[in-house]
């Protein structure tokens, strides 16, 4: 077995004790869970930036959320509320391949220098773009059957392909992977016969860099979290969650199989990418508590690196006991400081981890505020029972830990007692202010006047109003016609009963102009006016069929493009 490594240390905020609870210092009261504002509370609103940024000169889309934050908001220029409904979809784009999605789509816009195929290696020969533009771009599809594809961006026709799974078994690639331009690396993890592997590829043609892939297993890699060594337990873990590439180290979250059976801790392993002999891991005090949601995790992209754990089972919560249904900052390789400002677990903790209520189903977005804000940025964190968590991102309870709560507000926008919420935010800023829009599944929570839900499907935008209490409320409804396409990922068919495709949005000037939320609604396109969530008209046609639940689309060059089983789906605006 590896050597078991540490590296934590425990240590409390100032007042905060086992005893007695510190409220948040940035306000002297919360707004409560109806976001209802308090009696009295003073409103020092800061007022929100559009200045215009202009789209990058560089459209790569490199890992899941577009940034390191997971923000999931993109800049493209023509799509503005006057075009963007009638994007069709484009049936000159033949991506197709062999193998079912779990991973979300991503891009490199400075694809291979040479034109046509590869000179050699396996991927000359599986290469079908002859006619390739030098430079193109590449779109990167990571199958679940662990063959990785490379697509032209205009043609869609195969760059390379590579298997990077000779021996079977397992359960094969699910996480979404991550792209280094600098080292022309896509990185990618994916389970395998008794232990989990992750690769370093060549986005020019699919060959295995040096030192790669990194094996982690039982033998590998163990980790003592405080309470004796935990090793690695391959077996009954799974990685579902997007890879996050942050300074130059590679983090991969797991969590526990479909059911949650076996003997298995919640892990983020990192590995550092230009060593990759380096290799640590954050590891939970007790059994299961899984980092598994899809979306991956966060950073705030000075240092920190924030997951999100689901429930255990040690039926008590304290700071040598459990860490289910937290918020933890990691900082480095994994490194953790049990403290109130690097931990957070909401106040009904015990009620979720009770009946199944993942905090960890969702993944979080980190969002700098406008100059002035106290906090200076926050932790946008959605739970499964319909709870959306504001959090300070520099003090993520306020100064609680150990005792729970501490967040800067808690929204309802779903049925707090069902599995009502899988999804990841996608944040943007519109005149009003700055909004977080997410999918729900069950029992929506709108303002007056929301249009109504048939199958309590909807996509609802909250708005943050820093300085104010309430610090956050929701703005708008949005429905959902049907039920999302493929149920694989989900067990017990849960995604025909839930809504699993968290959406974008897009802006035309990297401000507040022309805000839009796109999402995933069955086989088909869908957008609405960011500000409103009224849809626009008209809306995009074109079905695509089979996209598999929890799949996250992307705005490229602008055109919207999303993976499904066995085909990259793309909408453009007619004529380009």
């Amino acid at each position: 077995m590896a050597a078991c490594s540490t590296g934590k240390v425990s240590s409390f905020a100032p007042g905060a004790t086992e005893d007695g609870v510190v409220g948040h210092p940035a306000f002297a009261s919360i707004a409560s869970s109806s976001g209802a504002a308090t009696p009295g509370a003073a409103c020092v609103p800061v007022a929100v930036s559009c200045a215009a940024t202009g789209a990058p000169a560089d459209a790569s889309v490199l890992q899941r959320g577009n940034d390191l934050l997971r923000r999931g908001t993109f800049v493209e220029a023509l799509l503005t509320k006057q075009s963007a409904g009638s994007v069709t979809l484009d049936t000159s784009f033949n991506a197709t391949f062999a193998g079912s999605m779990r991973a979300s789509v991503l891009y490199l816009q400075a694809g291979p220098a040479g034109a046509g195929c590869p000179a050699t290696g396996a991927a000359a020969t599986t290469c079908m773009a002859t006619t390739r533009p030098a430079g193109n771009g590449l779109f990167f599809a990571a199958t679940n059957g662990n063959v990785v594809y490379a697509l032209d961006e205009t043609t869609g026709a195969i760059v390379w392909q590579t298997n990077i799974n000779a021996l079977g078994g397992g359960d094969g690639i699910r996480g979404t992977p991550v792209i280094d331009p600098d080292t022309r690396a896509l990185i990618v993890a994916t389970g395998v016969s008794g232990h989990h592997e992750v690769h370093s590829l060549s986005v020019d043609d699919g060959s295995e860099y040096t030192g790669w892939p990194v094996i982690i297993s039982s033998s590998t890699l163990a980790v003592d979290p405080g309470t004796g060594c935990v090793p690695f337990n391959s077996p009954v873990l799974i990685q579902l969650g997007a890879l996050l590439l942050a300074n130059g180290i590679v983090y991969v979250p797991f969590g526990g199989q479909n059911d949650d059976t076996g003997d298995y801790n919640g892990w983020v392993v990192s590995i550092n990418e230009n060593d990759p002999s380096q290799v640590n891991g954050w590891v939970t005090l007790s059994g299961h508590e899984g980092v598994w949601g899809h979306g991956g995790l966060a950073s705030d992209g000075a240092g920190s690196v924030f997951a999100v754990t689901g429930n255990g089972h040690a039926g008590k919560h304290g700071p040598m006991d459990s860490d289910a249904e937290e918020v933890v900052r990691l900082t480095g390789m994994s490194s953790f400081a049990r403290n109130a400002n690097d931990v957070y677990y909401p106040a009904l903790w015990t009620e979720m981890d009770a009946v199944d209520h993942d905090f960890g189903a969702s993944t979080p977005a980190y969002v700098p505020l406008p100059h002035g804000s106290v906090p200076p940025a926050v932790l946008v964190a959605p739970s499964k029972p319909g709870h959306v968590f504001f959090l300070d991102g520099t003090n993520l309870s306020g100064g609680s830990y150990p005792n729970p709560g501490g967040e800067i507000a808690d929204v309802v926008v779903a049925d707090t007692t069902s599995e009502s919420v899988y999804t990841s935010p996608t944040i943007y800023s519109t005149a009003s202010g700055i909004h977080a829009a997410i999918d729900v599944g069950i029992g929506p929570v709108c303002p007056p006047g929301s249009p109504t839900s048939t199958n309590g499907k909807m996509i609802v935008s909250m708005l943050m109003d820093p300085g104010c209490v309430p610090f956050a409320k929701t703005t708008w409804c949005a429905t959902v016609a049907g039920n999302p396409g493929n149920s694989v990922t989900m067990p017990n068919n849960l995604a025909s009963n839930h809504y699993n495709e968290p959406p974008i949005s897009t802006t035309s000037d990297g401000g507040c102009s022309d805000a839009l939320v796109w999402f995933i609604n069955g086989s088909q396109l869908s957008v609405v006016d960011g500000d409103t969530g009224v849809p626009l008209v008209p809306q995009p046609s074109g079905t695509c069929n089979n996209i598999e639940s929890m799949n996250f689309p992307i705005a490229v060059k602008n055109r919207i493009v999303v993976a499904a089983d066995g085909q990259l789906c793309a909408w453009s605006l007619p004529g380009r």
